[in-house]
């Protein structure tokens, strides 16, 4: 009975499906290595605010508050996505990603969940935030100058932009599939 006490959880902007095609594309383009790459399902990507880990059901109200709270009079706002990158660097790859433009209202609202998660007892995050789309995680290297070559020839290319109207709060699934992702609150923008 313990264990449904708790869900793995994160809060995340969802990518409007007109995006999809042209991420599946761009993985497309990437997979061409002899590297060994888990690719995140293009239905599956999103932009990570914050990751929860494991809580408390009887936490996800409070949750839903912090999100108000932090949209405030935030308005709906427009992101670019633009180029491609990799976490940590080229010569060890562990994660392919397509970077967000900075945006004053993507960190406003950032820094906003930052300070309202920490009063429900979230550790702020020591890392500087930066936005990006998950594509892929690199599991094995075999051919970096493979890896390396398409990557500069994706450095600057845009894919277009998103509007962010709400932030939604995800149940976060391990299963033999790949992650599965339920929506638990969505907060809309004002």
């Amino acid at each position: 009975m313990a264990e449904n006490r708790f869900v793995r959880a994160f809060i995340a902007i969802e990518v409007p499906k007109e995006l999809t095609k042209s991420l599946r594309e761009m993985q497309d383009a990437l997979r061409n290595t002899n590297n060994k790459i888990a690719w995140v399902k293009p239905e599956n990507i999103h932009l990570t605010i914050k990751f929860l880990g494991n809580i408390e059901i009887n936490k996800i109200n409070d949750i839903e508050k912090i999100l108000k709270d932090a949209v405030g009079q935030i308005h709906s706002f427009n992101l670019s996505i633009k180029w491609v990158g990799i976490f940590p660097t080229i010569n060890n790859p562990r994660v392919i990603w397509i970077g967000i433009e900075d945006d004053k209202k993507l960190a406003s609202l950032y820094n906003n969940l930052e300070e309202g998660l920490a009063t429900l007892g979230f550790k702020k995050e020591e890392r500087p935030f930066k936005p990006h789309l998950t594509l892929g995680r690199v599991k094995f290297l075999k051919d970096k100058s493979g890896l390396k070559e398409r990557l500069e020839k994706f450095a600057d290319i845009k894919l277009g932009s998103c509007v962010v109207d709400s932030l939604i709060l995800f149940k976060s699934e391990l299963t033999q599939e790949g992650s599965m992702y339920t929506k638990l609150r969505e907060v809309k923008l004002p």
